[in-house]
């Protein structure tokens, strides 16, 4: 890694932490717990839309099938696309301001799908569009965390400082969509707005105040912000964007993508979809089970109990995070090509 002298206070000055006499270990666990808990904010911004869309029609929207399938998808596309803008920031912003304003960033999507679940119905689809597209900052912004982490760290402990992000990270998709359906419920989050009567087939129509899904987390991203604003630090590392765009021309590059789009691609598209497929196949959204909408709405299959997708869509992004930080320090010994393979 070659470092650069930069001016401020914030910037590192003669940093290796391939040097044991001189790495600062507080600094880096400090680095990693802070830009994990932000990096978790992230991945709830990025999966909060995962956890809403599903409910849009039952609080009062009118959207089509695929109205709902391309509002789920955007926030995946987008990642992917500010991945490449977020991948270049680290060397030119360093850790502190990247951190630190990408999570401020958050603030914007999360509070926006707040109020327009409080005020269900008022807003066209474009922007709920837009609104989903934002969500993508959370993941986008995954390329620039784990790369200006793993600057503090030598390459012995990567592997597990990195596990350890990602899993705990990942966590932050199963935290929104594990608690959405019981923050939207409690009364105590009436003073956030307006009420919502949610209509499920064949149940008693049920007060939900569906804002509190969003801005409950509003928060814990201002702290999150604060903490790396006034906590973290920045590694001058000597990498301008061409250089960092070299990575195209190396074939490997593109077989690693072909695995990620195939493993994490995997996991975060069924994450964000899994609440909209159990509905349309098992759910209201299925014409042969469900006829109508709400308390009248008709169960045409005898003694069948209509699921509800909330409290099932959390389970596989649990296992795929709880699957990342058991297995991230087998990396550190056996090598990341061995374990991928």
């Amino acid at each position: 890694m070659s470092t650069e002298a930069r001016s401020g206070k914030e910037w590192l000055t003669a940093w290796n932490p391939e040097d044991e006499a001189t790495w600062d270990k507080a600094l880096a666990w400090r680095t990693l717990w802070i830009t994990t808990f932000t990096l978790t904010m992230c991945f709830v911004a990025w999966f909060l839309p995962s956890a809403i869309i599903p409910k849009l029609n039952a609080i009062g929207y009118n959207f089509t099938p695929g109205q709902l399938y391309w509002l789920a998808a955007t926030p995946g596309l987008s990642a992917g696309l500010l991945r490449l803008v977020w991948m270049v920031l680290p060397p030119i912003m360093g850790t502190r301001k990247m951190v630190a304003l990408t999570t401020l960033l958050l603030f914007f999507p999360v509070l926006g799908w707040g109020v327009r679940t409080m005020l269900p119905g008022t807003a066209p689809y474009w922007e709920l569009l837009a609104l989903a597209f934002l969500a993508g900052i959370g993941g986008g912004a995954f390329s620039g965390f784990m790369p200006s982490t793993s600057y503090f760290f030598p390459k012995r402990m990567q592997g597990t400082a990195l596990g350890l992000q990602a899993g705990i990270g990942n966590f932050g998709v199963s935290l929104v969509q594990l608690l959405t359906p019981w923050v939207i419920g409690f009364g105590m989050f009436w003073w956030m707005g307006i009420s919502q009567e949610m209509k499920l087939p064949g149940k008693p129509d049920q007060t939900v105040w569906y804002q509190a899904a969003s801005y409950v987390w509003l928060p814990f991203i201002l702290i999150g912000a604060y903490l790396a604003w006034q906590y973290l630090k920045s590694v001058p590392i000597k990498a301008n964007i061409k250089q960092q765009f070299d990575i195209f021309s190396n074939q490997d590059t593109w077989w690693m993508t072909i695995l990620y789009i195939m493993t994490f691609g995997t996991f975060s598209g069924l994450s964000a979809q899994f609440g909209l497929l159990m509905n349309q196949l098992y759910g209201s959204g299925n014409a042969a089970i469900v006829q109508g909408t709400g308390a009248a709405a008709q169960i045409l299959v005898d003694g069948y109990t209509v699921p509800d997708p909330a409290k099932y869509v959390f389970l596989g992004p649990l296992v795929g995070a709880g699957a990342r930080v058991l297995f991230a320090p087998l990396t550190d010994k056996m090598g990341g090509a061995i374990w991928t393979l």
